[in-house]
């Protein structure tokens, strides 16, 4: 893992000025920096992967609770959830980050011939611009890093970034036709331009489903990428990056893992999500006991002082059957969505993280405390996925259900739903020894996958149908909020999710504020309202909640 993190000493290239900043000095090499002139290229993609990592991290951060992954706090109506300054770090980091290096990469790849550094580094690009425009709509685009000339950058259409990033994309696989010279440290796909290629379609793939609503080509653009066959389908070809349970010097955990596993205190996760696991279904998500674990395994005994919704009424607007409190009573202890209550003396009671995704422990009915330095499961070595091939089998069946692209949807889902499972187990049990006793058998896969499958066939409509499956595709998508959070707003799924504990919590956000360190330092910037629509989300005004 030494070479991974070997640019942690190697100082930031900061020859482009970011779409945020406003500045009319003139700037100079430091020659005790890094320069375009003298950078091993092998250094700078290395370290760009890390800052690809952050951007992704920080972005799916930020949208996860709106859409119930994990709890949303921070205020009980949506306008009080976050500020323009939460932000701040995704937009710095893609405008004053990766994108500039991004930039480098690609400028010195082409110089040298370096078609594998240059092709991928197109790749991350286009995430990256799918990303901004998902989350804050129309952004800077054509005038951005110019600096000088373009001190306040105008923002361009949401429409034409995409188009720009599909660009792109077409781009990466003309150059990655040929292997050429392989980047020393690729942290994905270990310089592998047929997985860099599948990349590339499947994010082509992903964006002309999102776009389906103002897009009449969808549905021939999708058709294509299947019938070419290169694109992201199995688990061995999934975009994903991997931390290892390294604790110091760098600390290379998993981001989750390393907040919560060391003193304890992990973030509340989300009650509704839980029960969707263990109580929405007559059977219960094989997956349960990867994704979480129970600190204590029963909350009978809590006081108000520790649990102050406990024996609270249930909000007169919570459907009878929801849960509210915690999960359960059997340990599974969140918090409702809007919760913004005092933080209690909690620490060692949360459901914490469980060993899938974030390397932590796996829920053997143990109810231990996690707060032990970080020695506990695996010790962080989890991984951000990022594109999967189960997602691809949602994605699929969604569009087949949606726009007729090939294949049939119910037999997408059923592959989608047993490709997540196998993967979390198989990756799962490559990190820890899970007791028999508790480890899913094949018997209570094919029953989990029968009783959604039965759900799917009794459903009376298509829209029906496209609710179980994106209910499912939202269980798999744990920690990937950006994907979560765009089907939410193009598809109004899954639908019936906990609302808001208040009341009356105003419009669900249809896109981000803009950071403050855009509106306030570029003198072309307006502020937006959370109402405002992205290009491809022309669903009316109140669509979701």
């Amino acid at each position: 893992m030494k070479n991974i993190f070997r640019l942690a000493l190697v100082a930031t290239l900061f020859f482009f000025i970011s779409a945020c900043e406003n500045t009319e000095l003139d700037l100079l090499n430091n020659p005790n920096e890094v320069t375009p002139e003298n950078a091993e290229l092998d250094l700078l993609y290395n370290n760009v992967m890390l800052s690809f990592r952050n951007f992704v991290v920080n972005a799916s951060g930020e949208l996860q609770p709106y859409v119930r992954l994990i709890a949303l706090g921070g205020g009980d109506i949506y306008r009080n959830a976050d500020s323009p300054n939460s932000f701040d770090n995704e937009w710095s980091g893609a405008y004053a980050g990766v994108l500039p290096d991004l930039n480098l990469i690609i400028s010195l790849a082409q110089e040298s011939g370096q078609n594998v550094h240059g092709g991928s580094a197109k790749i991350m690009k286009a995430y990256v611009l799918f990303t901004l425009v998902d989350m804050f709509g129309d952004v800077p685009y054509s005038e951005s890093g110019k600096g000088v000339e373009f001190p306040n950058p105008k923002v361009d259409p949401g429409a034409d970034v995409y188009a720009a990033a599909i660009a792109l994309l077409d781009e990466a696989i003309k150059d990655l036709q040929t292997q050429g010279a392989r980047p020393t440290n690729d942290l994905f796909y270990g310089g592998d331009v047929v997985k860099w290629r599948k990349l590339a379609n499947t994010l082509k793939l992903r964006a002309y489903l999102q776009t389906r609503l103002v897009n009449t080509n969808a549905k021939a653009q999708i058709d294509a990428i299947i019938a070419s066959g290169e694109y992201i389908s199995a688990t061995a070809d999934d975009f994903q990056f991997p931390y290892s349970s390294n604790r110091a010097n760098p600390d290379s955990r998993h981001p989750n893992y390393a907040a919560g596993y060391e003193t304890g205190g992990p973030a509340y996760q989300s009650n509704y999500f839980m029960w969707s696991m263990f109580g929405e279904k007559d059977v219960v998500d094989p997956r349960i006991r990867f994704y979480f674990y129970r600190q204590d395994g029963n909350i009978n005994d809590e006081d108000f002082f520790t649990l102050d919704c406990r024996g609270a009424p249930k909000p007169p607007h919570f459907p009878e059957w929801m849960p509210h409190c915690t999960a359960s009573e059997d340990g599974y202890w969140g918090r409702d969505h809007g919760n913004d209550d005092g933080i209690p003396p909690d620490n060692l009671k949360r459901t914490a993280w469980g060993v899938y995704p974030a390397g932590g422990k796996f829920d053997d009915d143990s109810f231990k405390g996690i707060g032990n330095s970080g020695t506990d499961g695996a010790r962080g070595a989890g991984i951000q996925p990022i594109v999967l091939g189960a997602w691809v089998d949602f994605m699929r069946a969604e569009a087949a259900l949606t726009l007729g692209t090939a294949g049939d949807p119910r037999a997408l889902l059923e592959a989608a739903i047993r490709k997540h499972i196998a993967k979390v187990i198989s990756f799962s049990k490559g990190l820890l020894s899970i007791p028999a006793a508790f480890e899913p058998t094949q018997a209570n896969i094919d029953a989990y996958v029968t009783e959604v499958l039965r759900l799917y066939d009794e459903a009376p409509t298509n829209d029906a149908k496209l609710n179980i499956i994106i209910k499912e595709y939202h269980i798999s998508l744990f920690t990937m909020g950006i994907d979560a959070y765009n089907t939410y707003r193009r598809t109004g799924k899954p639908a019936n999710m906990q609302p808001m504990r208040d009341p009356n919590p105003g419009d669900f956000p249809r896109s981000m504020w803009y950071p403050s360190n855009f509106v306030n330092l570029n003198a072309a910037a307006d502020q937006k309202e959370l109402t405002k629509q992205v290009f491809w989300d022309t669903n009316p005004p109140g669509f979701i909640k």
